[in-house]
């Protein structure tokens, strides 16, 4: 019996390569957002430790200007670096959309090359078997033939 070898194997081939960029893209993507959320978080526990430095600072009764004023120069610093972070988590979610939609176009790609694959098999099959049983038929046929003709 014949192998079956699908004539567009090798754009299924592609297909399935390129649905496998797109995950590990989208991957990658998911990391930087995952950094993204975790530099935010850390910077914002940066930003109360100096207001809770600034309380403390506060509450001893004497008022240091000059270290209150570097303590909130500082936080502040810290806000403009969240907000940064914010701007970039938007960037980086459109990243994201725009991976998912090219994974989902290349799995409906692959997809629609596998099911063509399975259709071809199919056809195959039933070839095959049609055949193996003609020339089963005919094996008989020639061997009824041959005790007639004894």
């Amino acid at each position: 019996m014949k192998k079956f070898q699908f004539q567009f194997e090798s754009v299924l081939k592609m297909r399935c390569h390129k649905r496998g960029l797109c995950r590990q893209l989208l991957g990658e993507v998911l990391q930087t957002d995952q950094r993204l959320i975790q530099q935010k978080q850390n910077l914002e526990e940066l930003r109360i430790e100096q207001f809770q430095e600034i309380r403390v600072r506060q509450s001893k009764g004497a008022v240091d200007i000059d270290g209150s004023t570097s303590l909130r120069f500082y936080a502040g610093q810290l806000q403009a670096q969240i907000q940064m972070i914010i701007a970039n988590r938007k960037i980086v979610e459109k990243q994201i959309q725009a991976c998912r939609q090219a994974l989902a176009s290349a799995e409906q790609e692959v997809k629609a090359m596998e099911k063509l694959s399975d259709k071809h098999r199919e056809q195959f099959l039933y070839e095959q078997t049609r055949k193996e049983s003609f020339e089963l038929e005919e094996t008989w046929a020639a061997t009824q033939q041959t005790r007639v003709s004894r």
